[in-house]
């Protein structure tokens, strides 16, 4: 199968999509990469905090409990929303969160400790902001989103022969076309799901924005007509308690929809006269994140907000986020999801690889891109494992021991022996911190979400010292 594409159009795609490519390498590297690992954010939110019991069994008086003893800690006054994750099975454990403060809450209520994921954090916020204020680094990473769009258009005009050789994948001493195959046949491989993943992407950070477009084009500047539209539209209380009854309000959800799962209390306008319960339920036949129902503060039903029984188009927007990091069906998912991740990582590594291949030279961009792509997860590692001995913030050893590796790799002459070096690197670092966690963690590290997560990391680095062997072979036999 070829497009019926003219070379003069061919020749222009193909050069789009170079110079795009090129212009948004690094952090489309960084989106992807730590996009892979953020489809895992619950089970590695787990793996930081081993020792806080899973348990799914939890009653409404329990969540009522531990939500007065929240209210009491806090003087009874919050700046913001109070929030109540509950547990669910992709994630089995309580906590309770108000002006950036989150507790785990026991099956009995009690507030066990804070919880925190330094760790998870780091990778999560890499991928939704790139460790800028959120409002900038969203609103770039749906900028992303919509480049890849691009990127895989351009791609698939540029290559006329994609298809018909999707299953050709040369593995010899040509370097230029090994890195050509990889890159050509994982896009083909993978295209309807990285398209996907882009579309996906360009919603999170641009929503405001198209927000206001919609409001100017479809309802005259009115934006509260437009979020009533999408949201639901808002309720008025007044003369509330002072605590509210969540407890009812779990009790009659669990009445009314005996066939959802309960996901989260969201205590709107906390500690004011007016706060009311929101409390989001999963219909497990659908892919909307969850329904909202909407209860006074006495645990009085009021209304829902519809999600589950919308238009398509509410229904959709309210899928974007399980469809977007694969947090629906089963476990297998999340693995489909990853390994897809992982296959637009090594597309977005092999595009570069391929343009460096096709200059014929070697000079400091050459070191850099290498010093990027391997100096990344070391960096991730690093923190990890500074988070694990010495506490010290996962953001500042990231970025420092990034910036180190990159003024290294610079200092040196020698591409292969930079390149080997950093695998070595890495390997080690592979293997240092599954055994560092165990330590750290004994005997809460032997559960089994630890025990596969730790496993994971030690396939990784035989992974990378396979690789790295196959680099050594391919080197010496160009000498």
């Amino acid at each position: 199968m070829s497009f019926s594409i003219s070379p003069s159009v061919n020749k222009s795609a193909l050069k789009s999509h170079a110079w795009i490519g090129l212009a948004v390498s690094v952090l489309m590297y960084w989106v992807c990469f730590s996009g892979t690992l953020s489809v895992f954010s619950q089970e590695l939110l787990r793996w930081e905090q081993p020792h806080i019991m899973d348990d799914l069994s939890y009653t409404p008086s329990s969540i009522q409990t531990a939500y007065e003893r929240f209210f009491a800690m806090k003087d009874g006054t919050t700046e913001g929303n109070i929030v109540l994750r509950l547990p669910t099975q992709d994630l089995p454990r309580a906590r309770i969160s108000a002006d950036g403060e989150a507790w785990n809450i026991s099956p009995t209520g009690e507030l066990s400790e804070p919880s925190n994921a330094p760790i998870t954090d780091l990778i999560v916020d890499l991928h939704t902001a790139l460790h800028l204020p959120e409002d900038i680094g969203m609103i770039l990473v749906s900028m992303l989103g919509a480049i890849l769009s691009a990127l895989i258009i351009s791609g698939l005009i540029a290559h006329r022969r994609i298809f018909k050789d999707a299953f050709r994948l040369r593995t010899g001493n040509n370097e230029q076309l090994t890195q050509g195959d990889l890159h050509n046949r994982m896009s083909v491989w993978g295209l309807p799901f990285h398209l996907m993943i882009a579309l996906t992407g360009v919603y999170f950070g641009l929503a405001s924005f198209l927000t206001s477009v919609y409001a100017d084009a479809i309802y005259d500047g009115k934006k509260l007509d437009l979020f009533a539209d999408i949201y639901g539209s808002s309720i008025q209380v007044e003369h509330q308690p002072k605590v509210a009854n969540m407890a009812r309000a779990l009790s009659e959800i669990r009445r009314m929809e005996p066939n959802t799962q309960p996901v989260f209390i969201t205590l709107e306008n906390a500690t004011k006269d007016n706060q009311y319960i929101l409390l989001g339920s999963q219909h497990l036949d659908k892919l909307i994140y969850s329904e909202q129902y909407r209860f006074d503060s006495h645990g009085n039903y009021i209304d829902k907000v519809g999600y589950s029984d919308g238009e398509a188009g509410q229904q959709a927007i309210f899928s974007v986020y399980r469809i977007h990091f694969g947090h629906f069906g089963p476990e297998a998912m999340k693995i489909f999801f990853g390994l897809m991740g992982f296959a637009l990582t090594i597309i977005s590594v092999t595009g570069i690889n391929l343009w460096l291949a096709k200059r014929q030279k070697q000079d400091a961009l050459n070191q850099l891109w290498v010093g990027f792509v391997w100096g990344t997860p070391i960096a991730f590692i690093c923190a990890a494992l500074f988070q694990f001995i010495l506490a010290i913030p996962t953001k500042a050893v990231f970025w420092l021991a990034l910036l180190v590796i990159l003024s290294g790799v610079l200092s040196q002459k020698n591409l292969l022996k930079t390149h080997l070096f950093l695998l070595n690197l890495l390997a080690v670092l592979l293997i240092a911190l599954p055994t560092t966690h165990f330590v750290v963690h004994y005997p809460d590290a032997l559960v089994p979400n630890s025990i596969a997560i730790n496993t994971a990391f030690i396939v990784f680095a035989l992974c990378v010292w396979r690789y790295r062997y196959s680099r050594v072979r391919k080197g010496w036999d160009r000498q």
